[in-house]
């Protein structure tokens, strides 16, 4: 379920004015720690083809025009951390499977072009821009449905930026019981890590 969409997260940026100051901060402290979930039963996903970091390339993969676009807006690296729970989607709660992730622009300016470039990919993968309230300096929102064994799933992106940092949070589950507010709770509590560098 999580590869459909896990690198959707990691191009993101924003638009806006320049900030005043940039974030320099290490990747791995702008997105969330297994101890900063409040769901029950979460561990770190170890050995997540989606984990890690995210060069230009890694992001792009074979599509050339990506990585030239990237590179244009200034992109320098991202990361992302996956989490799940081994509870099985149909008898869970809320999400299975959470994704954090932050990328680092040169300028905010940048991130802007990255985050315009999300929003475009993930409508053409099929997404549906749904309303995420005020995250950051300015923040965009998907969901994804999907079938599987006769269960319905969504996924949930929330993706925002803060000054020269665009971060994401992705929740995925059944559909009955999840909604963009998993997300949106996730993406303050990973907002509260990017004010603080």
């Amino acid at each position: 379920m999580a590869a459909a969409t896990c690198s959707v997260a990691v191009l993101l940026g924003g638009c806006g004015t320049a900030p005043a100051h940039l974030i320099k901060a290490p990747l791995k402290d702008l997105v969330l720690t297994l101890s900063e979930i409040p769901y029950p039963g979460f561990v770190v996903e170890h050995g997540s083809s989606s984990a890690g970091y995210y060069s230009n390339q890694r992001t792009a993969g074979k599509n050339g025009g990506l990585l030239r676009k990237l590179q244009s807006a200034g992109r320098e690296e991202g990361y992302e951390a996956d989490f799940n729970r081994s509870q099985s989607p149909q008898q869970a709660v809320g999400p299975v499977v959470i994704e954090s992730s932050a990328s680092i622009y040169r300028s905010a300016t940048g991130a802007g072009q990255g985050l315009r470039l999300v929003g475009a990919q993930a409508l053409a993968a099929g997404g549906t821009a749904v309303s995420t309230g005020k995250v950051g300096d300015q923040a965009l929102g998907f969901m994804e449905v999907r079938q599987f064994e006769g269960t319905s799933y969504e996924a949930y992106i929330v993706a925002w930026r803060q000054a020269n940092v665009v971060a994401a949070i992705q929740v995925e589950g059944n559909a009955a019981t999840l909604d963009i507010q998993y997300a949106i709770s996730l993406a303050t509590i990973q907002q509260r890590q990017l004010v603080s560098h």
